[in-house]
This record gives structure tokens, sequence and C-alpha cells, in this order.
């Protein structure tokens, strides 16, 4: 599953694939982003090495 940028409660957020728990940023802040897309694809990481295990 691929990371992906949606919204939640009109804030944007990066989640893992269509079902991920959505991590927001505050929009125009590169740090903030970069900190949930880590968290995203921290998350993706988790749920492949759960699918082979």
């Amino acid at each position: 599953m691929p990371l992906k940028k949606s919204t939640k409660n009109g804030k944007p957020c990066y989640k893992w694939g269509d079902s991920g728990k959505c991590y927001p940023y505050t929009a125009g802040n590169k740090s903030s982003r970069e900190r949930a897309k880590n968290k995203a694809k921290h998350q993706g990481r988790a749920i492949e090495m759960r699918k082979h295990a």
C-alpha cells in the first residue's frame, strides 16, 4: 500500500493506504509535515511486517 495524502477534520494528513491512521500536520510547516509522513511510513512498515510474520 502506498503512502497517501488525505485530510481529517479539514486538516492535511498522511496515512498508509486507505484504512491507515491519519497523521495530521500543520500546513506550510515542513518539519510538521515530515514528522507526519514518517509516522505514516512507520505504520506501513509495521503493517507489512505483520503480513510476513
